[in-house]
């Protein structure tokens, strides 16, 4: 049994170690990432400079979701087609807000920016800019809902809610 704990060791201690080398890895290629926000190992999180992504405060980023900050046309498809004729690879800043939640298989398309307090539905494919407090879903994406009129549905009064969290305890 101890000989199975020696092995076991470093792998276990490379399970803990993956998010915080994912996450330093992010920061220095031009990802910034506020606090209390949650990135799931799964996500993909395609940063290629002079694209930057930004990640606000309290979000969540389920699993196998994508953030793009580029195109992909420097092969061109077939016998380099689109480079032929001119086609480049073209990169955009993301940027999502604060208090986000962004489902699972969900593709947020380069130079789209977030606004505070949505949530994004499972498989949506956020191609155009979402304004703050919506919850959007579907491919492309479309409004199906307010962030406000959820929470009071579900939690109560909206506006008496405390914002003021405090996660160090």
């Amino acid at each position: 049994m101890k000989i199975l704990k020696i092995v076991l060791a470093p792998i276990k201690l490379y399970s803990r170690m993956r998010g915080k080398i994912s996450l330093i890895y992010l920061t220095t290629r031009g990802i910034s990432i506020g606090n209390h926000t949650y990135i799931s190992p799964k996500a993909y999180i395609d940063i290629h400079p002079p694209g930057k992504i930004t990640i606000g405060e309290n979000c969540f980023i389920a699993r196998n979701s994508m953030i793009l900050c580029h195109t992909s046309v420097t092969k061109g498809g077939p016998a380099g087609v689109w480079t032929k004729y001119g086609g480049k690879m073209e990169f955009f800043n993301v940027v999502v807000g604060n208090n986000v939640l962004v489902g699972s298989n969900a593709v947020i398309l380069p130079g789209v920016s977030i606004g505070d307090n949505v949530i994004i539905g499972s498989n949506c494919v956020v191609n155009k800019n979402v304004p703050a407090g919506k919850i959007i879903g579907g491919v492309p994406f479309r409004i199906i809902g307010e962030t406000k009129e959820l929470l009071a549905k579900k939690c109560g009064n909206f506006d008496e809610m405390d914002w003021n969290l405090n996660f160090e305890s």
